[in-house]
């Protein structure tokens, strides 16, 4: 009778540890499919599109540079820059920067809940004002006056790149947990 006990306490005890271990592993895979999705989605909606973005306007602004665009102090001044000048900068300003900007802006705070951080980021916040600041600046065009609020720049570019090639690795590295199970 009492090895009848023994092994029937022992089967008990195995099935609770079995079912305890198959609902922690539930749990754990449930939460890395909401990580995954969340990072899929972050990638998707916001920091893919918000990357490739910033790469075609820091190329375009590149190959201004490269094609002796006046530098800040100068384009601020009009006396510069001579009229055609002033206009190429315009047409550049109007029909490629600021759209790509306007764009980026528009993505940022309409996907802000898929921000990484807990707030938003003074990179972010700084470009969005730019961008605002950059448009009332546009609205008068005989007026030309620099925007109120400057570009933030690199800050700009290295928190986007930054967070782009974070969030991919880590979707890489939940893609591999996914597929070769533990890691």
């Amino acid at each position: 009778m009492t090895a009848a006990v023994i092994t029937a306490s022992a089967s008990i005890v195995v099935a609770v540890l079995v079912f305890v271990l198959n609902q922690y592993a539930q749990v754990r895979a449930e939460r890395r499919r909401a990580r995954l999705d969340r990072v899929a989605s972050q990638l998707r909606d916001l920091y893919g599109p918000l990357h490739a973005l910033v790469d075609v306007n820091e190329r375009l602004w590149q190959a201004l540079r490269d094609d002796n665009l006046p530098g800040r102090q100068h384009r601020r001044s009009d006396a510069a820059l001579t009229e055609d000048q002033q206009d190429q900068w315009m047409r550049w300003v109007q029909q490629a920067l600021m759209p790509a900007n306007i764009r980026m802006r528009d993505l940022i705070l309409g996907r802000a809940d898929l921000v990484i951080e807990d707030g938003m980021p003074e990179p972010l916040r700084a470009f969005c004002a730019h961008v605002a600041a950059y448009e009332v600046a546009l609205a008068q065009p005989g007026d030309r006056r620099p925007a109120l609020i400057t570009h933030p720049g690199a800050a700009y570019v290295d928190y986007v790149r930054r967070s782009f090639d974070a969030l991919k690795r880590e979707h890489h590295r939940l893609l591999a947990t996914r597929r070769g199970g533990r890691r």
